[in-house]
C-alpha cells in the first residue's frame, strides 16, 4: 500500500525507486486504477450509483414543485374564468330591453337596482381573483377594464357607485334607488355603453384564462417540457 499524500504533494523522495517526488510504485497504482479509487475515498467522493440516485431525487423534487405550482395557477385561472363569465352575464342582463320597459312601458326600478348591485358584486370578484393569477394577457385585460371604470367614475357616482382606491365598486343603495333612469340607461343600456364594454372585456378575460389554463395543462406537461428545453440552454 502506498501513501496517497505522497502523490498529492507531500512525498518523501526514495532514491532507489523514484524520479524526483514521483515513484514507479505510484505510477503502477495509477495505471491499474487503484489511485483513482483512493482519491475518491480520500476526498469523500460518491460513486456513480449514489450520484445518480441523488440526481434522480432532485429531479423528482423539482418536478413535484413545478406540478404543485402549476396546479395552484390552474386553480386560480379556473376561478377567474367563472368570475369573468358571471360578470359578462351580469353586464349583458343590464342591456336587455325588458329591464327598461316593463308591462306599463316604464323601467322597473327595483329590478334595475338589483341588477346594478349584482353587476358591482361580480365586478369586484373579478378584481379580487385577478391578483391571484399570473397572466400577462389577463393583466392587460384588467388594466383596460379598470381604466374604463375610471373613465366613467363621475357618471357612476351620480347613480351611487363609488370607485375605491383598490378598484372595487361600492354601491349606495339609497342613492341608486333614486338614480335618474336616463343616466342608468346611458351607463348600461345599448352598444358602446360602460356596461357593454365591461361585458366585452369580461369575455376577453374568460378566453385568456381558458387559453392559459390549456397551456399549463392538468399535469404540468407543457410547463415541464418548456422548463426542460430552457434548462438545456442556461
Amino acid at each position: 500500500m502506498f501513501d496517497i499524500t505522497s502523490m498529492l504533494g507531500n512525498s518523501n523522495t526514495n532514491s532507489n525507486n523514484s524520479l524526483g517526488s514521483f515513484s514507479f510504485t505510484d505510477y503502477a497504482a495509477i495505471k491499474n486504477g487503484s489511485y483513482g479509487k483512493l482519491v475518491k475515498s480520500y476526498y469523500g467522493g460518491t460513486d456513480k450509483a449514489n450520484y445518480e440516485a441523488k440526481a434522480a431525487s432532485a429531479k423528482s423534487s423539482d418536478s413535484a414543485k413545478t406540478k404543485a405550482s402549476t396546479e395552484v395557477d390552474k386553480t386560480g385561472l379556473t376561478q377567474i374564468k367563472k368570475d369573468a363569465d358571471e360578470l359578462r352575464a351580469s353586464a349583458e342582463a343590464l342591456n336587455k330591453d325588458d329591464l327598461w320597459k316593463g308591462a306599463d312601458g316604464k323601467a322597473d326600478t327595483a329590478k334595475i337596482t338589483s341588477a346594478v348591485k349584482d353587476f358591482a358584486d361580480k365586478y369586484n370578484k373579478v378584481i379580487d381573483q385577478s391578483s391571484k393569477v399570473s397572466s400577462k394577457e389577463i393583466a392587460q385585460d384588467m388594466s383596460y377594464m379598470t381604466g374604463m371604470t375610471d373613465t366613467f367614475s363621475k357618471v357612476l357616482g351620480k347613480i351611487g357607485i363609488t370607485v375605491g382606491d383598490d378598484g372595487k365598486l361600492s354601491v349606495d343603495d339609497e342613492k341608486l334607488k333614486k338614480a335618474d333612469t336616463a343616466t342608468l340607461k346611458t351607463l348600461f343600456d345599448g352598444f358602446g355603453t360602460y356596461g357593454s364594454q365591461i361585458a366585452d372585456k369580461a369575455g376577453s378575460i374568460y378566453r385568456d384564462a381558458d387559453m392559459s389554463s390549456t397551456i399549463y395543462g392538468s399535469n404540468a406537461t407543457t410547463t415541464s417540457a418548456l422548463s426542460s428545453v430552457y434548462n438545456q440552454f442556461v
